[in-house]
């Protein structure tokens, strides 16, 4: 396989659940060697899960694809002294460990850089480790809650607050860490001293929601910009632009819609009127292909609805060989969604399998700290490292 971007980069992920091993899997489809360290009971992600996909579930390999694994007890004095001495031999540090937890195990960001001068942290949090906020417990839905974004999505569309079906926080945030790293990677290869950045998920919602903009106008801006329609037969239609735009759109290539409202009707009557017009009109077309390149000899931008496994199965994922096939560990394989990077001459892609717990304490211990496999087993045999059995679940 071609060398990535980021190859020759050592990164130790120190970081569990979704936000921290997002970073981490992003370095490792970039090329970095990215070494996860799991604790002994495991990253709970990998039951995050169906009972029969717990342990290696698809949640945990989407995230840790292509690292390598070490299992260490960092409660341990001499587990300890191995993660500080693991961050000796790397680039960069992610953790998101809640404010102040990692400095009590000892591994905080003073004492990894005095183990490395070199080395970046990137920390990512809730709320930030200062602050009133700093001791909350923060999952993706605390922090949906707490930005206001589910209020300015029921704002919208006058429907009740209810939650974001996915961990939209979590995901924003690991990509801003993943750029605060990068930035933080260049300032030390700049000057030889590294430092650590901080991400606070409460801060990247906002600074990413695009509506946080309106929201703080008076009286509260945005419109809705992409209505969906009922296409009938042909499903449902997302068009961008206001609705009255894509009517005068339509009217425009297609006089024969006409105008269903009478002129003296008010505005709510002939937007109502209009919108039915426009989805008989959808649901007449054939088949939903010729209606969307009915729409986009309209001008207009548009999508069918379809459902995530679609969306990620079908003619366009494929074409775009989105999916790539590792090792479930289990004797088959299941799919993982690559990195959305394309470079011209280096290489983006799933570079393994996700790891099991412990599966690369030797290889990495002998290759990084030249422990040899007898100091290893003696190491395991103590509990200071784990490794969970090769036909683990």
């Amino acid at each position: 396989m071609p060398e990535g971007p980021l190859d020759g980069v050592r990164v130790l992920d120190l970081s569990r659940v979704l936000a921290g091993p997002y970073v981490g899997r992003l370095f490792a489809d970039l090329g970095a060697d990215v070494v996860k360290l799991e604790p002994p009971g495991g990253d709970e992600i990998r039951n995050v899960a169906a009972k029969a996909d717990r342990g290696m579930s698809g949640f945990y390999t989407g995230l840790n694809a292509g690292k390598r694994n070490v299992c260490i007890d960092a409660g341990k004095p001499e587990g300890r002294e191995l993660v500080l001495a693991l961050a000796g031999a790397c680039d960069a540090v992610i953790e998101n460990f809640r404010p102040g937890v990692a400095e009590r195990l000892g591994i905080g960001w003073e004492t990894i850089h005095d183990a490395n001068p070199k080395a970046v942290m990137v920390s990512v949090s809730g709320f930030g480790s200062e602050g009133s906020w700093r001791e909350r417990r923060a999952f993706a839905p605390i922090v949906h809650a707490a930005t206001g974004i589910l209020e300015d999505q029921a704002h919208r569309y006058g429907t009740p607050v209810t939650q974001i079906a996915q961990a939209y926080a979590d995901s924003v945030a690991g990509l801003h860490a993943a750029v605060a790293l990068l930035s933080a990677l260049r300032v030390a290869e700049r000057t030889g001293l590294g430092e650590r950045v901080e991400v606070a998920m409460f801060d990247a919602v906002l600074s990413s929601y695009t509506d946080t903009h309106f929201a703080l106008l008076e009286p509260r801006g945005g419109e809705d910009t992409g209505p969906l329609y009922d296409a009938g037969p042909n499903g449902r239609m997302a068009v961008a632009g206001r609705e009255p735009h894509v009517w005068m759109q339509l009217r425009e290539r297609w006089p024969e819609l006409g105008d269903p409202a009478p002129p003296d009707a008010d505005v709510p009557t002939k937007a109502r009127r209009r919108r039915a017009a426009i989805e008989a009109w959808m649901a007449a077309a054939p088949n939903v292909e010729v209606l969307v390149e009915r729409l986009e000899a309209a001008g207009l931008a548009c999508a069918a609805v379809v459902s995530l496994r679609e969306a990620a199965t079908g003619p366009l994922a494929r074409e775009r060989e989105l999916l790539a096939l590792v090792d479930d560990r289990r004797g088959g394989t299941r799919p993982v969604v690559r990195a959305p990077y394309r470079f011209g001459r280096s290489e983006c892609a799933v570079r393994g399998p996700a790891p099991r717990r412990g599966e690369h304490n030797a290889e990495v211990l002998g290759e990084l700290l030249g422990l040899d496999p007898a100091r290893v087993r003696a190491l395991e045999a103590a509990g200071v490292l784990a490794a969970a059995p090769p036909d683990a679940r």
